[in-house]
């Protein structure tokens, strides 16, 4: 016996819930989220997983005092991490790579004195918009903005933001067409 669409979006919203529990932890009951996926809210922060997202085993979502936001029709690969420190919000329909990471933190230096770890961190956050295309190996570093039909390139570093439809590529990333 089959079960129904519906049926299976109420599975998946019990399981969640049971998982979840967490009132910062947010998932659409249409999303999937497999066992081997880690979501975590730490030192605040939320989380919130639109509709008709996918995330794959040994993905990572933490919030690290941070809101992360994942619009709806996104996937999200194996072994790739997303931070929330300075905020990330994801738009509809982004498709993120095998062991990408999106960091929206760095480290302050200026005290020589200080150990780096210990002289704090800048967080300004990043923005991937709709339809955004990111390859794999690639990360994201504080403070961008991924245009809207953006493709990045496996492996780039992506230090400075790329406007819509762009592709980049690199590292640093550099825009080496629009479309």
């Amino acid at each position: 016996m089959a079960i129904g669409r519906e049926a299976k979006n109420v599975i998946s919203f019990c399981r969640n819930a049971v998982r979840f529990p967490n009132k910062r932890i947010s998932i659409h009951r249409t999303s999937w989220v497999p066992r081997r996926c880690t979501i975590n809210v730490r030192h605040g922060g939320s989380i919130r997983i639109g509709k008709y997202v996918e995330l794959h085993d040994y993905s990572m979502i933490l919030s690290y005092g941070g809101d992360v936001t994942i619009g709806d029709h996104c996937s999200v690969n194996p072994f790739s991490i997303l931070y929330g420190h300075g905020g990330l919000v994801i738009g509809n329909g982004v498709r993120i790579a095998a062991h990408v990471v999106v960091i929206p933190a760095n480290h302050k230096r200026g005290d020589e004195d200080v150990p780096l770890y210990l002289q704090g961190v800048s967080a300004k956050g990043i923005q991937i918009e709709d339809y955004a295309w990111i390859g794999a190996g690639s990360r994201i570093l504080d403070g961008v903005r991924i245009g809207r039909h953006a493709i990045i390139g496996a492996g780039s570093v992506v230090t400075s933001s790329v406007p819509d439809h762009a592709t980049a590529v690199g590292v640093p990333a550099r825009v080496v067409s629009v479309r």
